[in-house]
């Protein structure tokens, strides 16, 4: 059962107890009401009766209960609101007069002295008032019954449930009719939050709700639109994660592949015997360089791995001052391919990973130096700010374009493969440039164009003491 026509149902049976029941009190409380004034309306017409009865018995001029009931049929025939009298004596009848005399109740047992019994009943489809008192007769006492017709009393009660019973079947249709539209409308934000999971679990991860309403529905539409984001940039990630590993297999495979190839090859040879020495030396030495390069492959493989899983302590550290002592250190090796190393920096410390800021800084200034051909600038520059410190590193090298700046940090990946491989280089260096960055809070980015050089802005924000 849908939760509409729950609520439809609820609000039925809701609308019949409050309204059945109400109205049904309401009819009974109206039939009291008017049957209590008939009542009270019979009783003073009994009581004149009696009355007019006990005035002509002062008189004494009755002398037995014949006299009484001459008395009683001019009475009746002068007026007479009665639709039945009875006068009895004792066991024996004296009168029974009108149609409604024959069902009425024997109610002298209940009699008292100067007092009178009364109830209802029902003769021929019609109710009658019965009331019944003593009236004196030579000091003998008569019983005196007297039926009142208030059968029109029932006859409106039951016309007005008659009435009422459609008019509630009525209500109740609209009631049911307004109740199913009112709960369509509240609960199509239900159907459509619905619809949009079932999307989501088919695995149409861009769908959502779109629900704006300003009740409880849009707040939780809101909500599930958020857990919808929220997974969609979650698999998206996971996505570019394994789409990130799937290269770094095939790559890392790929490095492995080319110098074992060469260096089984290689020995091989030497095993067979049949090189000249000038060959064998040239096929060790080929073998000596991708030993070295394997090595050097095998240790940025292990920086990676450290930077990644290693706690970093910071200590207050001066950014600038590692770096004038860097510059200092590779500016000759620099000056001899023609390259101008300078920098340039604010005094002041933050809390750095000195060891891991000193690697950072050389990863940078080696990619400046292999995009550098013929002779170029590379500055280095150290802005302090409060959550840390700004590395900016610029060369005049070759550049690249725009599409590759997303994947440098990536392992193994090369803008030129075949320029970087024969530089000794293995891909790893800008990604554990990325790493460095991160554990130090900080992010890094990249700006190049082809003929006009590159720019590297690394913000490291671990703090300052």
């Amino acid at each position: 059962m849908t939760f509409r026509l729950k609520t439809t149902l609820c609000m039925v049976c809701l609308l019949s107890l409050l309204f059945g029941g109400g109205g049904g009190a309401l009819i009974s409380f109206s039939f009291q009401g008017t049957l209590a004034r008939e009542q009270a309306t019979a009783k003073g017409s009994y009581d004149l009766l009696l009355y007019t009865l006990q005035l002509i018995d002062r008189e004494d001029v009755w002398e037995d209960g014949q006299d009484v009931v001459q008395a009683l049929q001019q009475i009746s025939a002068q007026w007479s609101p009665w639709a039945a009298l009875s006068l009895a004596d004792g066991e024996k009848l004296l009168l029974s007069q009108g149609a409604a005399a024959e069902g009425m109740q024997d109610l002298g047992k209940l009699v008292d002295q100067g007092h009178y019994a009364q109830g209802i009943f029902t003769h021929w489809d019609k109710h009658y008032l019965q009331l019944s008192g003593q009236v004196e007769v030579h000091g003998r006492a008569l019983l005196l019954s007297a039926a009142y017709d208030i059968t029109p009393i029932y006859e409106t009660r039951r016309q007005q449930q008659n009435a009422y019973g459609k008019i509630f079947l009525g209500l109740l249709a609209v009631c049911a009719g307004l109740s199913y539209s009112t709960a369509w409308v509240l609960t199509r934000p239900l159907d459509k939050l619905s619809k949009t999971a079932q999307r989501l679990a088919a695995g149409d991860l861009s769908c959502r709700a779109d629900i704006h309403t300003r009740d409880e529905l849009g707040a939780l539409a809101r909500e599930f639109d958020a857990m919808a984001q929220r997974q969609e940039e979650n698999f998206a990630a996971l996505k570019a994660t394994m789409e990130g590993q799937d290269r770094f297999i095939g790559s890392f495979t790929h490095e492995l592949k080319t110098p074992m190839t060469s260096i089984l090859g290689y020995a091989d040879l030497l095993r067979r015997g049949t090189l000249s020495p000038a060959e064998q030396a040239s096929a060790a030495d080929y073998i000596f360089s991708e030993g070295k390069r394997l090595e050097r492959l095998s240790l940025k493989l292990l920086d990676l791995y450290l930077a990644e899983h290693q706690a970093l302590p910071l200590v207050p550290a001066s950014p600038v001052g590692i770096l004038q002592d860097l510059t200092a250190h590779l500016t000759p090796g620099l000056a001899d391919q023609g390259i101008a190393l300078s920098c340039r920096g604010e005094e002041g410390l933050c809390l750095l990973e000195p060891d891991l800021f000193r690697s950072l800084l050389l990863n940078l200034i080696d990619n400046s130096r292999k995009a550098i051909e013929g002779g170029g600038n590379i500055l280095a520059a150290v802005a302090m700010t409060e959550q840390g410190c700004v590395l900016t590193l610029r060369d005049d090298g070759r550049g690249m374009p725009p599409e590759v700046l997303e994947h440098l940090t990536e392992a193994f990946y090369r803008v030129d493969k075949s320029r970087s491989r024969a530089q000794g280089g293995a891909g790893l260096g800008l990604a554990l440039c990325e790493k460095i960055a991160t554990l130090h809070q900080g992010t890094i980015s990249f700006e190049s164009a082809l003929g006009r050089g590159t720019t590297v802005t690394v913000r490291l924000e671990g703090g300052r003491p």
